[in-house]
């Protein structure tokens, strides 16, 4: 069991920091961590209905997993862990934001609260996953190594 801990700490760890290609490593294994969770709730809820709420428990961990890379990969930007709460709900709240404006005040409102979103998503998008880290050491930790 001391083996299995010590394999699955690097996925779960928040301290540090990531590569960019250990963030898009991490994002292609949570993708197919997905994929094969979501093809077994349809398979366990086509055999027991509630069934499928088991398996469904289990994107819990990726979701984890997901974060804590983000937080790493942010760390190597020289960023604070808080953007992770700007990239992860700012776009969700201004759709939102977004939906009711159209609803009550039409296109005008609603359209560039969408579009804050959009801009928003691009931009975590960019910085997680194509910006460069901070060159050497800053105050989350050294550089990590390259490959």
């Amino acid at each position: 069991m001391q083996g299995l801990v010590g394999k699955l700490k690097p996925f779960f760890a928040v301290s540090g920091r990531a590569t960019r290609l250990t963030y898009w490593r991490m994002q292609l294994a949570m993708a197919l961590a997905s994929a094969i969770l979501m093809c077994l709730v349809v398979a366990a809820t086509r055999i027991g209905g509630w069934l499928g709420a088991v398996p469904c428990l289990l994107f819990l961990p990726v979701a984890a997993a997901g974060i804590c890379v983000a937080v790493r990969r942010l760390h190597d930007r020289g960023k604070a862990a808080g953007w992770i709460l700007v990239f992860g709900l700012g776009p969700y709240s201004l759709t939102a934001l977004a939906g009711w404006a159209y609803e009550d005040g039409g296109v005008i409102v609603g359209l560039p609260l969408a579009l804050a979103a959009l801009v928003l998503s691009g931009w975590a998008w960019i910085e997680l996953g194509f910006l460069r880290g901070t060159r050497g050491e800053n105050r989350y930790g050294a550089e990590p190594k390259r490959l």
